[in-house]
């Protein structure tokens, strides 16, 4: 992205499972892409549920994003500098107690704490029961408990502002539920083919094809190729 292109946009932002990844492996296209978009000038951030060290494990190019917002807005990560920043308390001892007395098998994170979909009401008794500050932020396959106050969209806002990109210039990818909060920060929502239809009707752009096909032909065909073609920002 050159400085003769007038394009208000600076920076890319996706979800990671479903929406570049599928089945929690990131496609070579999709991976392929992000290198295309990086050497052409965009920014790129990785905003997900996923905990800190998961997200390192499973994601095989995150040295390419400028900013990851990982365990659902709970934890920064630069990766150019190794920097690691929590934006949220260390998680209520009584939450994991709780949920280990009802036998709920869950992943801690740092902060985040993860468990599957079918445990969500394991989950609310948990919480309501201790009057514990928590927020739940669900997907199609997981629940995903952050104190409250923190979700994806604070986590990125916090990472813009360290550098120095406004939420207008950010173009967001999502498919999910818990993707919301992060179409409220940015200044284009795209949807993935696969996108439940609620992130459809909230996204200024669908794409026609799933997970990080669509996110590549969208990269090659449009960023690349045309992005003055883009609409303006939504805010």
């Amino acid at each position: 992205m050159s400085e003769e292109d007038d394009v208000p946009y600076r920076m890319l932002a996706f979800d990671h499972d479903e929406t570049l990844a599928m089945g929690g492996v990131l496609q070579a296209s999709a991976a392929e892409a992000l290198a295309a978009a990086k050497d052409a000038g965009w920014l790129l951030a990785l905003v997900t549920g996923r905990t800190h060290a998961r997200i390192i494990e499973v994601c095989p190019c995150v040295d390419l994003f400028d900013l990851v917002v990982d365990e659902n807005g709970a934890v920064l990560h630069f990766p150019a500098t190794g920097a690691v920043e929590e934006l949220a308390d260390r998680p209520d001892a009584r939450l994991r107690e709780g949920l280990q007395a009802r036998g709920v098998p869950f992943m801690p994170g740092r902060i985040v704490t993860i468990t599957k979909r079918v445990y969500e009401d394991q989950v609310r008794a948990v919480i309501d029961a201790g009057g514990l500050a928590l927020d739940r932020y669900c997907n199609r396959f997981a629940v995903m408990i952050v104190p409250r106050g923190t979700s994806k969209k604070t986590g990125l806002c916090t990472g813009l502002a360290r550098l120095g990109v406004s939420p207008a210039e950010v173009i967001a990818f999502g498919d999910d539920q818990n993707d919301f909060a992060l179409f409220e920060v940015a200044g284009l929502c795209v949807a993935v083919g696969n996108a439940i239809d609620a992130v459809k009707d909230a996204a200024d752009i669908v794409l026609d094809r799933p997970n990080g096909e669509g996110v590549a032909a969208f990269i090659h065909g449009t960023l690349l190729e045309s992005p003055e073609s883009l609409p303006e920002p939504r805010r």
